[in-house]
């Protein structure tokens, strides 16, 4: 598999998006958005096990976002660090600007904390790799990951 690493390069990002920490009564629900968002692009890179977050312990919740409509998750972002990470939106929410406003947030956020922020992505993700781009990332890395 290759992955990129991609740094951010562009200009403040201040677009407000009402998300909401994540909280464990989201568990299944983001357990279940999240499986869906990754489970084609692991099997098709032959990724064991195709589903994360088995149980709630798996899951490191302290910087996950969850974006709701009408009660219904539609998408979410996961902060490690100074990493954007896990950035998923539900099928029904895809090509109406969700996950370019949830990177928007999620950059946002880090702006105020300083230094480089970063993300990785498989090669594989062509249609995230090109988000990622016009939001202001550049490829910074290049790895093959066995």
């Amino acid at each position: 598999m290759i992955a990129h690493t991609m740094e951010y390069r562009g200009g403040p990002q201040l677009g407000a998006l009402p998300v909401q920490p994540y909280t464990e009564d989201a568990y299944e629900e983001y357990r279940d958005l999240y499986n869906r968002c990754f489970r084609p692009m692991r099997q098709a890179l032959g990724r064991y096990p195709l589903d994360c977050c088995p149980d709630r312990a798996a899951l490191r919740a302290e910087q996950i976002f969850l974006y709701r409509h009408k009660g219904a998750l539609a998408g979410a972002v996961t902060i490690r660090e100074r990493e954007i990470d896990g950035l998923i939106v539900s099928p029904a929410w895809r090509r109406q600007g969700l996950g370019r406003r949830l990177l928007a947030f999620a950059v946002g956020h880090l702006q105020g904390q300083g230094g480089t922020i970063c993300l990785h992505v498989a090669d594989w993700n062509r249609p995230a790799i090109a988000l990622y781009r016009s939001m202001g990332f550049v490829i910074t890395h290049t790895e093959i990951v066995p």
